[in-house]
């Protein structure tokens, strides 16, 4: 009995010692996970003090890497060295907040990123925020002496203000977009005569100034993308696709200045050469069927107007969503296309909801929104039973309140607020002739 006792013990003792080294092992992989990540949280508190635009940059580029190292076994040291060494180059840079200076030294010089914002038309109002200072930013810096500044931080500079311009383009904001790009392009500004207006910043940043130029009216627009579609043939080839962003603008500046037939042309050739590429811009060539399909509405091919319009809408819906602004863009540019035809009924039922998510997602005041409810007012007038005199004053008074807002946001003489004015006197002249 004794034996068996004696036994049972030994196996108790046994597992007891297994159970305890289990649990020590458990304990020392927990205490030093735990000792491993205080260094990296020690080093997030001190980021913080560092500038947004250069948080990102510094903290993971740097900091971080440089504790990564003295962490690992390539620093030839112990585990016990290597984690106080890692801990003291951490609190030096929350306490002493010497790496916090440096980077806002740092700051006053360089160009904030822009990546993120090359679309801002769905974005929250903290985010759109956000956009606005760092444009402002860019500016500031646009203005500032360049001499120190290598050709990478003039490069980095126009970059950003490219995307910015661009970004204020799509959300119809056309006047601030050519007001910051039209200083740095004047042969005497630093970043054109380092750079070069041949370079791809640049190249980018003329793009986006003349773009805001041409959604203006302007007619030098279509002089200035000639020049850059020559350039840009010169550098790439006549064929690359780096080319085609500006050929499209350009096939658009033909279909502004009423050459309708040879715009078409132009779409259709530049169409079918996207088309033929393995990895085509799909948003691109999406903004270029939209064209096309507007340009043939013009020209009263109605049906592959119609047809085109359509296959957009479906195409944008999947890759971007029915509720998209682009997807949008598409359904009101088909809606006003019916309404300028003479299809009222039709014009009216496609602007309806597209009003009301416009109204939704931009709000009531956006350039957008006040195109689609001018011509759904026409619509609506024309689609119904003839009119009286009541009828064309609440017409006309509702067209007023879009000549107010539109003059406001984007000045008395841009083709939007040209065309409302149309339409006013259109009106006026049935009213007081009826």
């Amino acid at each position: 009995m004794s034996g068996v006792l004696l036994a049972g013990g030994v196996i108790v003792t046994f597992v007891g010692l297994l159970v305890y080294d289990m649990l020590q092992g458990l304990i020392n992989e927990e205490v030093r996970v735990r000792l491993g990540r205080l260094p990296f949280t020690i080093l997030r508190l001190a980021a913080r003090q560092l500038p947004e635009e250069l948080r990102q940059e510094i903290y993971e580029n740097e900091w971080v890497a440089d504790l990564r190292f003295l962490l690992s076994e390539d620093a030839e040291s112990g585990p016990i060295t290597r984690l106080v060494t890692a801990n003291r180059f951490a609190l030096s840079l929350l306490l002493r907040r010497g790496g916090a200076r440096t980077a806002k030294e740092l700051y006053a010089h360089t160009a904030p990123s822009m990546r993120e914002f090359t679309d801002i038309r769905h974005l929250p109002r903290n985010r759109r925020r956000r956009f606005h200072a760092l444009t402002a930013r860019l500016r500031e810096l646009s203005a500032l002496p360049v001499g120190n500044l290598d050709d990478g931080a003039l490069a980095r500079l126009a970059a950003g203000i490219a995307i910015a311009c661009q970004a204020l383009v799509d959300d119809r904001a056309e006047r601030p977009a050519a007001a910051l790009a039209a200083p740095l392009l004047s042969a005497s500004h630093p970043l054109a005569w380092r750079l070069g207006l041949d370079h791809p910043a640049m190249l980018d940043l003329r793009r986006a100034h003349a773009h805001a130029r041409l959604q203006m009216g302007h007619a030098v627009a279509e002089g200035l993308l000639r020049e850059l579609r020559r350039d840009e043939a010169r550098l790439f080839g006549r064929e690359d696709p780096r080319t085609f962003r500006t050929r499209h603008l350009l096939w658009w500046a033909a279909a502004m200045a009423g050459r309708l037939a040879e715009a078409e042309a132009g779409l259709l050739d530049l169409e079918a050469r996207m088309a033929r590429l393995a990895d085509p811009d799909l948003p691109l060539l999406r903004h270029i069927q939209c064209k096309r399909s507007w340009v043939q509405g013009l020209l009263g091919k109605v049906r592959e107007a119609v047809e085109g319009y359509d296959r957009v809408t479906a195409d944008r819906s999947r890759e971007l969503g029915a509720r998209h602004v682009d997807t949008l863009d598409t359904r009101h540019s088909e809606g006003k296309m019916f309404v300028l035809g003479g299809h009222a009924v039709r014009g009216r039922d496609i602007l309806r909801p597209v009003l009301r998510e416009r109204r939704r997602l931009r709000g009531r005041g956006h350039p957008d929104t006040l195109e689609t409810a001018k011509y759904l007012a026409v619509a609506r007038f024309s689609a119904g039973p003839p009119r009286g005199a009541v009828a064309r004053r609440l017409l006309r008074a509702r067209l007023q309140r879009i000549l107010t807002a539109q003059i406001r946001s984007r000045g008395a003489d841009h083709p939007d607020t040209r065309d409302t004015l149309r339409l006013l006197a259109k009106y006026t002249t049935r009213e007081e002739t009826s």
